[in-house]
């Protein structure tokens, strides 16, 4: 019985001291790879793009989507990937263009005791969730949470521009750039739209990420549309987080997450 309430704790502190380092992204050795230049491909997590970041591995059974995208096809990456293989992928392409990466990551679990369910909320700009357990009277409740991924990335191999950057993929949480980044320049303005269920999601939070900088904090309009300044060089992280309460086939959860990720190089 000891034994058991030891690894609760210890279990229970380890979810609690990384609540705020839950970002996933696929982040390239190269964003802008020469045709048949190879380059691998890593996915992390960790608080925004900070240095405490951790590499995850490939998991089939958390994965059951993975694929690469180009103008002119399309790629199951799942076929020929290896349970556990870090990094995740090793890219390369014959043809110059847009190439873009993207991984579905189904449900985990998790509890939070309130008070860091509540400061989860107002960390991930989802404080909508908070208005909704005031109003249900469970503001002194843990946070029974199932949460799910969906990540994309863009590179660029070669000069030549194409459309593949803004192609829609039909994920639940979506996020898709206007303008194909590669054609902006430290200093531009980059718009992007957001989509939940096939819809344009407007009122939400979203973040941009850089290492050398501030993050950045959106609220999408009605069309569910932001724009964001590149104020640096290297690695961009567009997220952000939406919540709502689960209805069905929930298990231990109360509220389900759906979280998104769009990372690309200037």
């Amino acid at each position: 019985m000891k034994t058991k309430l030891f690894f609760s704790v210890v279990l229970t502190g380890v979810f609690i001291s990384n609540i705020f380092a839950h970002e996933y992204w696929f982040e390239p050795d190269n964003f802008l790879p020469k045709v048949k230049e190879k380059t691998a491909i890593h996915l992390f997590v960790g608080d925004g793009l900070s240095k405490d970041r951790e590499e995850r591995v490939y998991q089939p059974d958390k994965t059951p989507m993975f694929q690469l995208f180009s103008a002119s096809k399309s790629l199951d990456l799942k076929t020929n990937s290896v349970a556990d293989q870090s990094p995740i992928y090793n890219f390369s392409a014959e043809k110059s263009g847009n190439y873009l990466l993207a991984m579905e990551r189904n449900w985990s679990y998790i509890t939070l005791e309130p008070q860091k369910f509540e400061d989860y909320l107002r960390e991930d700009g989802i404080e909508y969730i908070s208005a909704e357990r005031a109003k249900l009277g469970e503001t002194g409740k843990p946070g029974r949470e199932r949460y799910s991924r969906f990540l994309k990335s863009l590179l660029q191999v070669g000069g030549k521009n194409d459309n593949t950057f803004k192609k829609r993929l039909g994920l639940k949480l979506e996020i898709v750039p206007l303008e194909n980044p590669y054609a902006k320049k430290v200093g531009d303005n980059l718009g992007f739209q957001i989509f939940f269920d096939g819809k344009p999601l407007a009122d939400r939070t979203v973040f941009a990420s850089n290492k050398e900088t501030e993050k950045q904090k959106f609220k999408t309009d009605k069309n569910g549309k932001i724009s964001m300044k590149i104020e640096k060089n290297g690695l961009w992280l567009v997220h952000m987080v939406v919540m709502q309460r689960c209805k069905t086939e929930c298990g231990e959860a109360d509220w389900e997450s759906f979280w998104g990720a769009f990372s690309f190089g200037v």
